[in-house]
């Protein structure tokens, strides 16, 4: 049930890309920027760990404390680097996620297009049916009326 609603969000907002006049290779490159991003987001904080992490080992040497500022500065160098991995894995399922949206966009916009092109047939086809009724029904009607404004009629 919990995938039904997964799918069903994908594709409503494929299709509300389609209707807001998004196509495939904007989906695509704003998920690559996206992806992008996170991937120099991660690279930051694994630079950043790795410069706090020495400075705290450097700031530690010769104290009592050295064992536990070289024990925090190793986890802030590690913890930078998992979380750049992290990042980094996450940008590329962003990636492939953009290229799936992006073909889900292309198929919406082209269900849309045929359900475009089959009403606008049968609304045409309803307006020939309707106007040739109206047609025969304002006939009926003029008949009617001059039957009725007739002169000799008895009212």
């Amino acid at each position: 049930m919990k995938r039904n609603h997964k799918t069903a969000a994908f594709l409503s907002t494929s299709l509300a890309l389609v209707l807001w006049g998004c196509n495939s290779e904007q989906v695509e490159s704003g998920a690559n920027a996206t992806a992008r991003g996170m991937e120099r987001t991660g690279s930051a904080i694994e630079s950043a760990g790795k410069t706090v992490g020495a400075k705290l080992e450097e700031a530690g040497k010769g104290t009592r404390a050295e064992k536990v500022t070289n024990a925090t500065g190793s986890l802030l160098e590690k913890g930078g680097e998992k979380t750049h991995a992290l990042l980094e894995k996450g940008g590329e399922k962003l990636k492939e996620a953009g290229v799936s949206a992006g073909k889900a966009v292309d198929k919406a916009g082209e269900k849309l297009k045929d359900l475009k092109q089959k009403t606008g047939e049968k609304l045409s086809d309803l307006k020939e049916k309707t106007s040739e009724e109206i047609k025969h029904l304002k006939e009926k009607a003029s008949n009617l009326l001059k039957k009725d404004q007739a002169p000799g009629k008895d009212d």
